[in-house]
């Protein structure tokens, strides 16, 4: 998962919250999801160009057929299927466990899970990928930072003039697993999982860690997961 640690390092983008105002440390942490797949797209067709075939066979927001200002978050092709019927198409997600300002997020879990269309979860995707989305193969994935103590205690080393945001992340550590400290996303997925796989919806889950993505502090390493979903 070199990709988010690269992508983390090199952005200039900045963001703020919509109705604060507030401007936003950088980093992968903060950037919404179009903007990171904007920026992780260029930094793949750079670094890895022969995953792409025909030559740069990759795209993103690209509109669903017949959901109007609907669109699809990247597609790309690596066996030589042209863009107008892609062998992948993708829906990524950002799972925020804590805030900017390092405090407890309660959106997490619905971001994945929620039955409400308001809330665009993971699971809304996926229905929406099965029965308008385009291409031969279709997936969801996303990614989102762990946290506990180490990590606090690591972040506090790199960013000293932020440890008040990593105040917040210790807090919401201890009230996580006041023994351990620990804040990880694994459960959440798991348990995401079983709901998924029980309606047949998806196959095997993958996971991978990725590390190094420091660029705000209360960044570091984390999971990335992703389902294929069922034809």
């Amino acid at each position: 998962m070199e990709g988010i640690a690269a992508v983390d390092a090199a952005t200039m983008h900045t963001s703020a919250n919509r109705r604060t105002g507030e401007m936003y440390l950088p980093g992968v942490k903060t950037m919404n999801e179009p903007k990171f797949v904007e920026e992780f797209l260029d930094w793949w067709r750079i670094e890895h160009p022969s995953d792409f075939s025909p030559k740069g066979a990759s795209d993103r927001e690209v509109k669903y057929p017949g959901i109007p200002r609907a669109k699809c978050d990247l597609i790309f092709s690596s066996e030589g299927s042209p863009l107008v019927n892609p062998e992948w198409s993708i829906e990524v997600k950002h799972v925020a466990l804590v805030g900017n300002n390092g405090k407890n997020n309660d959106f997490g879990v619905a971001k994945i899970l929620s039955p409400y269309l308001k809330d665009r979860s993971l699971i809304h995707d996926i229905e929406r990928l099965r029965d308008h989305g385009i291409g031969k193969r279709k997936a969801v994935v996303g990614y989102s930072f762990e946290y506990s103590y180490k990590s606090c205690y690591e972040a506090a080393l790199k960013h000293p003039n932020h440890l008040d945001v990593i105040g917040n992340i210790k807090e919401v550590c201890r009230l996580n697993d006041p023994n351990g400290g620990n804040y990880p996303l694994t459960p959440m997925i798991e348990f995401a999982d079983e709901i998924f796989q029980r309606k047949g919806l998806v196959k095997e889950l993958i996971v991978k860690d990725f590390k190094n993505a420091w660029r705000h502090p209360a960044g570091g390493n984390g999971k990335f997961f992703a389902w294929e979903l069922v034809n």
